[in-house]
């Protein structure tokens, strides 16, 4: 049967997210960022801009670069930044804009294509990539991994536990949350268990037996005189 679940955190992985740049290169970047002007820095790291971000999802590897010309009209539609091998090394975009108010404009092709010098919104790549992570994350649950400890300190059977060795325990019943207790027949330690699978949605409830059939015949529809009549649950007529 299943654990109980909790939702996933950081800590979990469920999305790594690629940095695209080593942790040398993010420290002399924060100490450009203290002295130099916004120009300044933007120029020195504006091609930060056109580098892809990758993170791995279920295993799979995905590179995400929005950075580029969204026209579908345009010769450079969804192609990425490129500098030619011709006279004065032109780049296929440029950055454009005031402040923070910036875009990429696609410049002219050396050979004469049809681009159409359109203006495209930046966006952050890594920011992008980063709100993917915190969206599968809050959206994804984890089976609980208890730390339980079966036994006291100095225990010679201390490695085992009631999963592996069952016959090293005694089975004392349930706690008062309805919980599976054990016992160590070496060290006559307690221990408690969280409850598994169908145990779970009924963890700490009062009417807790009848609860799996109310959600069978939630789900399925079941008209509500129906349900209370299998479950023997009467209403008070006002």
């Amino acid at each position: 049967m299943a654990n109980l679940k909790r939702l996933a955190t950081k800590e979990d992985n469920v999305v790594n997210v690629l940095s695209p740049l080593t942790m040398d290169e993010i420290t002399n970047r924060n100490k450009d960022y203290q002295h130099l002007t916004p120009k300044q820095f933007g120029t020195r790291y504006s091609q930060l801009l056109f580098q892809p971000v990758g993170f791995t999802l279920n295993g799979t590897e995905h590179r995400i670069q929005y950075n580029h010309c969204a026209n579908p009209y345009c010769l450079w539609h969804g192609l990425p930044q490129l500098k030619f091998e011709t006279k004065r090394k032109p780049s296929r975009y440029r950055l454009t804009g005031s402040g923070t108010d910036k875009s990429i404009k696609c410049n002219p092709d050396p050979k004469g294509g049809a681009v159409l010098g359109c203006y495209t919104n930046t966006l952050s790549n890594w920011s992008i990539a980063e709100e993917i992570e915190r969206l599968v994350r809050v959206n994804t649950v984890q089976e609980q991994q208890p730390d339980y400890e079966f036994h006291k300190e100095g225990c010679s059977v201390g490695e085992t536990t009631p999963f592996t060795a069952a016959k090293e325990f005694y089975k004392r019943g349930k706690s008062k949350a309805k919980s599976q207790r054990y016992q160590c027949k070496t060290c006559k330690k307690f221990t408690n268990v969280l409850p598994k699978g169908r145990q779970a949605i009924t963890y700490h409830q009062q009417r807790s037996d009848i609860l799996p059939l109310f959600m069978k015949l939630l789900l399925s529809r079941a008209p509500i005189t129906r349900t209370c009549e299998i479950l023997g649950m009467y209403s008070v007529q006002m």
